[in-house]
C-alpha cells in the first residue's frame, strides 16, 4: 500500500438541474476549477484526479493541473449512479493500471464552492491523527429529533421509534445533515464498506454559510449571495 492521500473529483458532463453545472462560472472561476484548486493547495494530498465522461471537462481539468488518466465509462455516467461507485472505479483502475493503492482517499464535489482550505486540512488531520476510519462533513440543520417528520400521501409520519415527543428542547438530540462538501476515508475501509459512511465515521461540522450544495439555480443564487456578501469571515478563496 502506498502511504499517500488521493483526491478524486467526480465531474460528469450531464446535469439535469443546471446544464454543464461543473463548468458553471462562479465569480470568475468554474465550479470545477475552484474544487481542483482547493485540492491542490492542500499540502497533505499527494494526487488530485478528475473522473469525467466529458472531453470538455477533462480538457479543462488538465488546464487546472489535475490528473485525468482515463475517461469515465458511460455506465458510470448516468444520473442514478452514486458518486462512491465512481471512486471505487477510480481506485480499481489505478491499482490495475498503475499498481497504485493509496492509504487514504478523499472525494471533493465541485458543487461546494464555499468550502474553505482550512476545512479540508482539518478533516485530513482528524483522519490521520484520531482513531476514525472516515470523515464526512455535516451541517447543523437547526432542528432536533422531535421536530422531524415525513409525509406519506400527506399523512404526517414520525420517523423515529422510542423517542419521547414531549421531551424538553434543551435535552433533545440535534440533527445534522451531510452537506456534500468533504468525504474522506481509509482506502481499505472504504472499499470494504463501499461507502464513506461507516461505523467509525467522524462528523466534521461546517457552518451553514459554507455548506451550500449547488444542484439547482436556487442553490447557485444562494451560494452567490453568500459569496458576494462576505458572510464567511472574508476568507473565501
Amino acid at each position: 500500500m502506498d502511504e499517500s492521500i488521493l483526491c478524486v473529483i467526480p465531474a460528469r458532463g450531464g446535469s439535469k438541474g443546471i446544464p454543464k453545472k461543473n463548468l458553471r462560472n462562479f465569480h470568475g472561476k468554474s465550479l470545477l476549477e475552484i474544487t481542483v484548486e482547493h485540492a491542490l493547495k492542500t499540502t497533505k494530498i499527494d494526487r488530485v484526479l478528475v473522473s469525467s465522461d466529458s472531453e470538455e471537462i477533462n480538457n479543462k481539468a488538465k488546464e487546472y493541473n489535475a490528473e485525468v488518466p482515463f475517461i469515465r465509462p458511460d455506465n458510470l455516467s448516468e444520473s442514478h449512479v452514486h458518486a462512491t461507485d465512481v471512486i471505487i472505479h477510480c481506485l480499481k483502475w489505478l491499482q490495475v493500471n498503475e499498481k497504485y493503492y493509496p492509504e487514504f482517499v478523499v472525494m471533493l464535489l465541485p458543487t461546494s464552492p464555499l468550502r474553505m482550505q482550512e476545512d479540508i486540512d482539518n478533516c485530513i488531520s482528524i483522519l490521520l491523527e484520531r482513531k476514525y476510519d472516515s470523515v464526512v462533513s455535516v451541517c447543523d440543520l437547526g432542528k432536533n429529533m422531535n421536530n422531524l417528520r415525513y409525509l406519506d400521501k400527506n399523512k404526517v409520519v414520525y420517523p423515529f421509534k422510542n423517542v419521547d415527543l414531549k421531551e424538553q428542547r434543551q435535552t433533545q438530540k440535534k440533527l445534522y445533515g451531510v452537506n456534500g462538501s468533504i468525504f474522506m476515508s481509509k482506502t481499505s475501509t472504504f472499499l470494504e464498506s463501499k461507502s464513506f459512511h461507516q461505523r467509525n465515521t467522524y462528523g466534521y461540522e461546517m457552518d451553514f454559510f459554507k455548506s451550500v450544495d449547488i444542484n439547482t439555480e436556487s442553490d447557485f443564487n444562494l451560494a452567490s449571495k453568500i459569496y458576494e456578501n462576505n458572510l464567511i469571515n472574508n476568507k473565501l478563496r
